[in-house]
């Protein structure tokens, strides 16, 4: 995770730059789904895991809801806390793994957007996390199609990918190794968690093309 940690520092200014621009396209779909998918639930509390520089945790704290966004990139947080009076804290995954407590929980909902990398460690930090929610709580995932594999003609298989700003515009250095699942493999991982109902939902673009999973991982108690 330290690799991870050291691209996204110094990256961090060239990814604002990105958002602001609208450089990624497929964003007009992905953002507007996780979106959808948060407002079709009745969570009032959330806390944005993984927020970055915050453009999710805004976007809900203005349609009324009681939103903390957690990154551990303080120059991300920097320029959030700069758009926003969002409470923004800097905290790693090691430290929620741990069980280090999140500020303002307990929370209707956990909300992970494009922000797991990890091969190991991903049912613990999904069981603490769901530790920090109320007992009707649940956690939504946005990570990257499996199909992506297929597309960039690597074998369908869980494997490590080594550069984390392949394909994006922008002057990115140090791409950090990030680790891609199969369908079949993220609801295996997911299997780990007790006491929860998971399900998935694809998410396409116009042309029918494949752009990212949303995985509900609801408390069942």
């Amino acid at each position: 995770m330290n690799e991870i940690i050291t691209s996204w520092e110094l990256n961090a200014a060239e990814w604002i730059k990105t958002i602001a621009n609208g450089s990624i396209s497929s964003r007009q779909f992905t953002n507007k789904a996780i979106l959808d998918a948060i407002l079709s639930l009745d969570s009032n509390t959330i806390i944005d895991v993984g927020c970055g520089e915050g453009w999710l945790t805004t976007i809900l704290a203005n349609s009324g809801k009681k939103v903390v966004g957690i990154d551990a990139i303080e120059a991300l947080l920097q320029h959030a806390r700069s758009k926003s009076d969002v409470p923004f804290f800097k905290m790693t995954f090691e430290q929620i793994t741990s069980g280090v407590s999140i500020p303002y929980g307990p929370f209707d909902l956990a909300v992970f957007n494009f922000c797991l990398y990890q091969k190991d460690g991903l049912t613990d930090l999904l069981a603490q996390t769901k530790n920090a929610l109320v007992d009707t709580g649940t956690i939504l995932i946005q990570t990257l199609h499996p199909f992506f594999l297929i597309e960039q003609q690597l074998p369908y298989e869980s494997q490590w990918l080594q550069d984390s700003w392949k394909g994006l515009d922008g002057n990115f250095t140090n791409g950090h190794p990030w680790f891609a699942r199969t369908f079949e493999d993220w609801h295996t991982e997911l299997q780990g968690i007790p006491d929860t109902k998971i399900s998935f939902k694809e998410i396409t673009n116009t042309a029918g093309k494949p752009l990212s999973l949303i995985i509900t991982i609801k408390k069942t108690r």
